[in-house]
């Protein structure tokens, strides 16, 4: 379908048509083309033409506009501050558990509240130490990693990440228990739960549905992958962001093939993720991702205990 603008040398003279017979905008001001025969605009009208691709998805053009404004890279903090609290807070974990060892039902849930609290508010801190000085840099921790306000669209992208990852972690599942004979997938679980009470169900809830896909995904989607890519393309900075997010999963599991297999599970959330904050270049969509796939296990849980 032709297309253009009025040639800037054409006269009308005597005879001779007014402007070249083709495809020009609306003069109504309409977003549409109309056709001139080269004497009258006629009635035949049409959408313009399909444009190119837009260019670079959402995250990497984000990227390279922070790298305008100021072109040195956020430097390790992002990545080492967080990293180190997660190590310090699972080392914790397990001196605090030897150490105190609650006996009874109320001890110990006063114990994993009180235990998660101080966990939960030493990430929040590093990741504020960690990332303040970026987010400062480029107006905001938004634009910096993605930690925006949510918004409706944001609900469309958490369904289709969830069914994403969890058709993917499937496959995970089925090649693993036909490598193991079944074993893999039993020895993969690092969420236990020894009695189903009310108390206990909403602990859990909050700490892996609320808390964690907050905290996870600032961390892992938010400073990490932004910190990686402002120094490689987006798909190295997604496999070592995941990488890392997957194996810090690990450390309740005791065996090498329950390790690797809830490792590759934990990736196919974190991979998928870092797919959807490339093409949104916002955490909120990953988080609603992250707290389905963690209520579903924590409801399987539940339902087999």
């Amino acid at each position: 379908m032709p297309t253009g603008t009025m040639p800037p040398h054409w006269t009308q003279r005597p005879g001779r048509p007014a402007a070249p017979p083709a495809w020009y905008p609306d003069p109504t001001g309409a977003a549409q083309l109309r056709y001139f025969d080269g004497w009258r605009w006629t009635a035949h009208v049409a959408a313009y033409p399909p444009t190119a691709a837009s260019g670079p998805p959402a995250l990497e053009r984000s990227v390279a506009r922070m790298r305008e404004i100021d072109a040195r890279p956020f430097g390790w903090r992002p990545v080492a501050v967080p990293i180190l609290a997660f190590v310090l807070v699972i080392a914790a974990s397990f001196v605090l558990d030897d150490v105190i060892d609650p006996r009874s039902y109320a001890a110990r849930v006063a114990y994993v509240i009180i235990a998660n609290a101080a966990a939960e508010g030493v990430l929040v801190a590093a990741v504020w130490y960690a990332g303040r000085e970026v987010a400062a840099r480029y107006g905001g921790w938004g634009v910096a990693f993605g930690w925006r306000r949510p918004r409706w669209m944001d609900l469309v992208w958490a369904l289709c990440g969830f069914g994403a990852a969890f058709v993917l972690r499937i496959i995970v599942g089925v090649i693993a228990a036909l490598l193991s004979h079944g074993h893999a997938v039993k020895e993969a679980q690092n969420l236990t739960l020894t009695s189903v009470t009310a108390l206990a169900v909403v602990i859990l809830a909050v700490l892996t549905v609320i808390c964690a896909p907050l905290i996870e995904e600032l961390v892992f989607r938010g400073l990490l992958l932004r910190t990686f890519m402002r120094r490689w393309g987006f798909w190295p900075a997604a496999v070592l962001s995941t990488a890392i997010f997957a194996v810090f999963h690990t450390y309740e599991v005791n065996t090498l093939a329950g390790a690797v297999t809830l490792a590759f599970g934990v990736a196919t959330l974190g991979i998928t993720n870092c797919f959807i904050n490339r093409y949104t270049d916002r955490l909120a969509p990953g988080i609603g991702a992250h707290a389905l796939s963690n209520g579903l296990a924590l409801l399987f849980l539940v339902l087999t205990v």
